[in-house]
């Protein structure tokens, strides 16, 4: 069984965290990803391509994606879930 994806987000947030020597501390889907969180454009890009990975698909790849506003953790769940729903 896969696991959901917003399970699958969280362990990329928190994989990146760690790995730059943050605390995980516990994410919840509301939590702003900079403010909230911490994170700065490159941990965001470090945990899109983990997403990527994980998950197998690029939301952000075909030239006809909306450009999405991501500023939440649910916005990466939303994403990838609409990504994975057309794939």
């Amino acid at each position: 069984m896969k696991p959901a994806v917003s399970d699958v987000v969280i362990a990329a947030i928190t994989t990146v965290l760690r790995d730059t020597g943050r605390d995980t501390k516990a994410l919840e889907p509301a939590m702003l990803l900079a403010a909230d969180i911490g994170l700065d454009s490159l941990d965001l890009a470090q945990t899109i391509v983990l997403l990527e990975r994980s998950l197998g698909v690029d939301p952000f790849r075909s030239p006809s994606a909306a450009r999405p506003s991501i500023r939440t953790v649910s916005d990466l769940i939303s994403i990838y879930t609409q990504a994975l729903s057309h794939s």
